[in-house]
């Protein structure tokens, strides 16, 4: 306001278009940042469980040539996300669209639509599976590999599908019952000082120390702690049953032709 008092309205609006800018790039580069960093730990961890897997090597975190492939991997399936997501968006409204041209009646309607996102679903998740293990060829290679995944899931891809979906309901329970007992501790911690609460309701420094006290703040960080070690378990497990198809590549090279790898 200090820098806008006084001047015209065509000065205002230049420096408020400037200011504008300004944060929107911040925002921008933010989130360029972020993705990013997300890519480059996602890359780390990956190339160390596949190298886990595949070439039965030890499990090491670093960042080296091995990295910054399946980083360009990142990158393909970040693109190929955003492309298959969209046709599939499209093919369910076109289905959508055609029965709403046909009849108004509402239930029908929600049938077409559940079918043909449905199956706008189902396709995506074919060329998803198929082109799964793209990390793990990279790394067995030694190169850049996206789409000779394809040929590794040849005749494999409702037995991917299936132990995806088991992985996931199997994490998804997991998740709800560690949360619950999380969540059920964190109420109990705050319960238990409730009687402090109330003594000291009309002194914002007391609350302050009571809601981040030991008591409070310990079941938050053992919390957090045990999810970020559980969706890293998570994503240990979820990469199995790609490496395993790029391990045992009907077409060869993989490390071993036997399904070992878990072992």
């Amino acid at each position: 306001l200090e820098v806008v008092g006084g001047a015209s309205e065509t000065e205002i609006e230049r420096i408020v278009t400037r200011r504008l800018t300004q944060v929107v790039g911040r925002v921008v580069l933010g989130v360029i940042a972020m993705i990013s960093l997300f890519v480059m730990m996602w890359a780390v961890f990956e190339a160390a469980v596949q190298r886990r897997y595949v070439r039965e090597e030890g499990f090491s975190l670093r960042l080296g040539s091995d990295e910054f492939r399946l980083m360009a991997i990142g990158l393909m399936w970040g693109v190929f996300y955003f492309i298959t997501s969209f046709l599939a968006l499209i093919l369910g409204a076109f289905v959508t669209g055609l029965v709403v041209g046909i009849t108004d009646e509402a239930a029908v309607i929600g049938i077409a639509a559940f079918i043909g996102f449905g199956a706008a679903g189902l396709l995506w998740s074919y060329f998803a599976v198929r082109l799964a293990p793209a990390a793990a060829m990279t790394i067995r290679d030694g190169s850049i590999t996206f789409f000779r995944g394809w040929g590794a899931t040849s005749g494999r891809f409702w037995k991917l599908l299936l132990s995806y979906i088991l992985l996931a309901l199997a994490f998804w329970l997991v998740s709800s019952i560690v949360s619950s007992v999380f969540g059920m501790t964190l109420v109990a911690s705050i319960m238990s000082q409730i009687p402090r609460i109330e003594q000291f309701e009309n002194n914002p420094a007391e609350l302050l120390n009571i809601l981040f006290g030991f008591n409070i703040l310990a079941p938050i960080m053992v919390s957090v702690a045990a999810t970020i070690i559980m969706h890293g378990l998570f994503a240990y497990v979820w990469s199995g049953p790609a490496a395993l198809a790029a391990k045992t590549d009907p077409r060869g090279g993989g490390v071993a032709q036997a399904p070992d790898v878990f072992l």
